[in-house]
């Protein structure tokens, strides 16, 4: 089970990553700009500022449901941050890497909502 649990949490953490690096991208083309931490950023930097963009997102000038998409998409980034985390210091649980799963597939869906109405398909 170790292999299995090692590479699991290897490819959560590398879509963790990823999903972060979308939001980097998305916030940087809100109609007010938003700059996270970009590069080798640690979840002591990447939190925070995520947690700062889901208090903020009312504040850009843009539909109510854009709004909601892109707070949907900080909250479920940072529900599989947390469940990452645990994954990492807990004991492995299965339940708990797919929870975490689909927080970041549920992550993407709403930022490529989000993206959408950036390019005016929406």
């Amino acid at each position: 089970m170790s292999d299995i649990a090692d590479e699991m949490r290897n490819q959560l953490g590398a879509h963790l990553t990823r999903a972060y690096g979308a939001l980097v991208t998305v916030s940087l083309n809100l109609p007010v700009p938003v700059t996270l931490p970009d590069g080798v950023v640690t979840n002591m930097e990447a939190v925070p500022a995520v947690r700062r963009l889901l208090e903020i997102v009312e504040d850009q000038p843009m539909p109510e449901e854009a709004q909601a998409n892109l707070f949907a998409a900080c909250a479920f980034w940072l529900g599989a941050e947390d469940l990452f985390r645990l994954l990492c210091t807990e004991e492995f649980n299965g339940a708990r890497a797919h929870s975490c799963a689909a927080n970041l597939i549920m992550t993407e869906e709403t930022l490529e909502d989000v993206t959408n109405f950036l390019l005016g398909l929406e």
